[in-house]
């Protein structure tokens, strides 16, 4: 299967589906793509079950770009300063109504952010996008 029909499938696996915290939200939803790509599985915020336990995790870490990057680097994916993403890439992008979020990235710039009952798209500017890690390397 292609990274296209990939990502098609990993978005249709949670469309109209509700957020579980640790199992399906935002990072944890990258965090499982990640695996489906790379074969191995990113330690993300582990044992978290809630909105309140997953912004104390990210608070202590010191942001969510520091966890994912923590998390990331003990596989060996690291981020690209100045890199543009590209489909199937994941990252972190500064929203105004939710702060940051994570993302896994489509064609032409778009982001697929994991909401409350499947997934919006996001058409992030350059300032917006905090980090990008690629994974097909």
């Amino acid at each position: 299967m292609d990274l296209a029909a990939m990502l098609q499938a990993h978005i249709e696996a949670v469309e109209g589906k509700p957020v579980v915290w640790g199992e399906s939200d935002c990072t944890s939803w990258a965090a499982s793509w990640v695996e489906k790509v790379t074969g191995d599985k990113p330690p993300f915020l582990a044992g978290y079950s809630s909105l309140e336990q997953a912004h104390a995790l990210i608070d202590e870490a010191g942001g969510l770009d520091v966890l994912w990057g923590r998390s990331l680097s003990t596989i060996g994916i690291f981020s690209k300063p100045d890199y543009a993403a590209a489909l199937g890439d994941i990252g972190i992008v500064d929203t105004a109504s939710f702060g940051p979020v994570g993302v896994i990235f489509a064609q032409d710039g778009v982001a697929l952010w994991r909401a409350d009952n499947g997934t919006a798209l996001l058409r992030p500017r350059s300032r917006n996008i905090v980090k990008v890690w690629n994974l097909s390397e």
